[in-house]
């Protein structure tokens, strides 16, 4: 595992540590579970917009030319 060093504002670091006390881990354990979670969802809209790019590329459906206007959809 690797060490980093974090500047952060001693009012975050003090409430940080006391969130990490309820819940009986620490603030490294605390940062390192965010850390993880801010991996994963970027990995999973990674993935999810790989897979709509090659679903789109494989689909026949295309747009057509553009046949009405705005005031024919809104016409009373």
């Amino acid at each position: 595992m690797a060490n980093i060093t974090l500047k952060v504002d001693s009012r975050l670091l003090e409430e940080a540590r006391k969130i990490a006390l309820k819940k009986k881990t620490s603030v490294n354990a605390l940062f390192s579970q965010r850390l993880k979670e801010v991996v994963t969802i970027n990995q999973t809209k990674h993935s999810t917009l790989e897979g709509m790019d090659a679903f789109y590329r494989k689909s026949r459906a295309r747009i057509g030319k553009l046949t009405w206007n705005r005031e024919d959809l809104h016409e009373r």
